[in-house]
């Protein structure tokens, strides 16, 4: 009585795959970074016109308050994403030489592998 094994259910078939996939996401996150950046600084400068704006109509108190509080937030989201955009740029970088290494071996495997199967196909 033989009873076969099911098949392993891997969550990537090849290292090839994995990194190549993992790179495009890489590049998505990076790019999300950086449109985040560009739309908390257009808002901490809107947050700062109305403060000066509210400075200039000598309004009162409760006015000043909603403007800073609010750019205090809109600033701690632009260091948490300036220090989000540098680990993806160093990271990426390492990301993009470990996918060029990992090409460059598949290449010298494939040749190697053509070689041996020219030299075993002329015997």
């Amino acid at each position: 009585m033989s009873e076969e094994k099911p098949e392993q259910m891997y969550p990537v078939r090849t290292l090839h795959e994995f990194l190549s996939e993992l790179n495009r996401e890489w590049r998505r996150f990076k790019s999300g970074t950086l449109v985040s950046l560009s739309i908390l600084s257009t808002l901490l400068f809107v947050c700062a016109l109305l403060f000066f704006r509210a400075l200039r109509l000598g309004v009162d108190i409760v006015v000043y308050v909603f403007p800073i509080i609010l750019a205090a937030f809109v600033i701690y989201s632009l260091r948490i994403m300036v220090i989000q955009y540098r680990f993806f740029r160093k990271w990426g970088h390492r990301m993009d030489q470990l996918v060029l290494l990992e090409e460059k071996l598949m290449n010298e495997k494939l040749e190697e592998a053509s070689k041996q199967q020219l030299s075993s196909s002329e015997t």
